[in-house]
């Protein structure tokens, strides 16, 4: 059996505090009741310090507990240690502590910096490379990769944005400390804010898009005044849900109401437009969704339909968006895995079609009911879990990456319906040559579906970053026929 070291009682004022552990280690939570613990008891743990220096290497908080109680005299075990190693072996002792991310990020910093492992080092070939690599991994295994990457991109981010000393740095990490924000959020917060920024050098205050087939306004849908009374045959939209989702357009957004009575107010004042510029025969389409809020559904869409039915609307239909990758609902409640969408018209004599129905394949019945019969219909789910309509929630992917190489923003919008929806709802109630209007067009799936599919589109959208998105979207697809050009080659097709 080995000897314990022997413990020799040493001059508080002789010993010197260990600079790097100092610089790296934050004072622990729980330093009060050490401090009280040290106070009845006495330091009962030795200090292990450098006999060379009289540097300490584990024991700097007890050290400075004894300064502060007046304590001449504490247990040490002296240790024979060569000075490049000395901050090696002082930092492996507090591999066992509980630490903070930032005493996290700065163990990181100092590991890497000491075990440099040349970028493209074949380290199974050299066996230095590799001694050196197994040293600097055997270190920092106490902390998980996942965490480690987080860590750095987060130090890297918040430098980029505060600098490194400021008050705003170090709040990111007192934040994460203090259990305020989790490790994924805070990094999340800080890349969303990064893009704004970028944004915000780059995007002009307004875009509007003015061509003979697609018109996009960049302001409220409050106010549609550049919308005749009755010239629109379908409005096909989607508002932004009560308490889901904050755009960054301001306290007064939509969306971000204190009540949901106030959410559907400002709605109506939008419905009221719509109701305006919609012809007779035409139809709103509006998906909506409920939000929980203290453990309990708002009832916000059927909310919305009863202020509907008082504003004069009659309700004709319902249909349920069946999703492929519905979000996880917490609490005793099934995962919400659908999303209703409602029709609305004006008078019971409005335009629907479902005659394309009949060329269409849906042998299981996905989306339609009856398509081997003479009089098919729709049907009231629209799943686009296994049948012939296989999509998910969003569609931004691709735009995402050809804002950023076209424009040079990053586009932060993800909450847009696949173009199928608004597909089955035109299809329905719309032929070429109408016009689609979408009151809160987002970045134009409605749109993308109307240049597809020869029909005039009217967007409105508050925010110039989307409605950027939408031109970069719709630019390449090509402009739909006018009616003269389509009944020209339509005759010629017919001789």
């Amino acid at each position: 059996m080995k000897k314990n070291p022997s413990i020799t009682f040493v001059h508080t004022s002789t010993l010197i505090p260990n600079k790097t552990k100092l610089d790296m280690y934050q004072v622990p939570e729980n330093y009060d009741s050490i401090k009280l613990n040290i106070m009845e008891h006495g330091i009962i743990e030795p200090l292990l310090v450098n006999k060379e220096t009289n540097v300490v290497i584990s024991g700097n908080l007890r050290l400075q507990i004894a300064g502060e109680l007046n304590i001449e005299k504490v247990p040490v075990i002296f240790k024979e240690i060569e000075k490049k190693e000395m901050d090696i072996k002082s930092i492996s002792t507090n591999q066992n502590r509980i630490k903070s991310y930032f005493e996290i990020l700065k163990e990181i910093e100092f590991f890497e910096n000491h075990y440099k492992v040349k970028k493209g080092g074949r380290t199974d070939l050299d066996p230095k490379q590799k001694e050196i690599k197994e040293k600097r991994d055997k270190f920092l295994k106490s902390v998980t990769r996942d965490t480690r990457d987080k860590v750095k991109m987060i130090d890297q981010i918040a430098t980029k944005l505060y600098g490194k000393d400021s008050k705003k740095y170090k709040q990111v990490f007192n934040s994460l400390d203090s259990n305020k924000k989790t490790l994924n959020g805070q990094y999340q917060h800080l890349v969303d804010l990064s893009k704004k920024i970028h944004n915000e050098s780059i995007l002009p205050e307004t875009h509007n898009i003015n061509s003979k087939y697609t018109k996009i306004y960049n302001k409220s849908s409050e106010d549609m005044s550049e919308v005749k009374d009755g010239s629109v045959n379908a409005i096909i939209t989607s508002p932004p849900y009560f308490q889901m989702k904050d755009y960054g357009t301001g306290k007064e957004q939509l969306g971000m109401e204190s009540t949901v009575d106030n959410y559907l107010d400002n709605l109506m004042i939008i419905f009221k437009e719509c109701k305006r510029v919609l012809r007779d025969d035409g139809s709103l389409f509006v998906n909506i969704n409920d939000c929980v809020i203290d453990g309990r559904y708002q009832a916000v869409p059927h909310k919305f339909i009863l202020r509907m039915l008082d504003m004069g609307w009659i309700f004709n239909d319902e249909l349920l968006w069946i999703k492929s990758n519905p979000t996880y609902s917490h609490g005793k409640r099934s995962v919400r895995g659908h999303e209703p969408i409602f029709h609305f018209v004006k008078s019971p004599d409005f335009y629907y079609n479902v005659s394309w129905l009949k060329g269409l394949t849906d042998t299981e019945n996905s989306i339609s009911y009856g398509t081997n019969n003479e009089n098919p219909k729709m049907i009231s789910r629209l799943d686009f879990r296994d049948g012939v309509l296989k999509t998910n929630v969003a569609n931004t992917s691709d735009l995402r990456k050809e804002s950023m190489k076209e424009k040079g923003f990053y586009l932060t919008h993800n909450a847009t319906f696949p173009i199928d929806v608004p597909t089955i709802c035109a299809l329905l109630t719309t032929k070429q040559e109408d016009t689609i209007l979408d009151c809160f067009s987002g970045t134009s799936v409605v749109g993308e579906f109307a240049r597809k599919n020869d029909r005039y589109f009217i967007g409105y959208e508050f925010k110039a970053e989307f409605s950027l998105a939408s031109e970069v979207r719709l630019i390449k697809i090509p402009p739909p026929w006018s009616a003269e050009a389509y009944w020209a080659m339509k005759k010629e097709n017919d001789k």
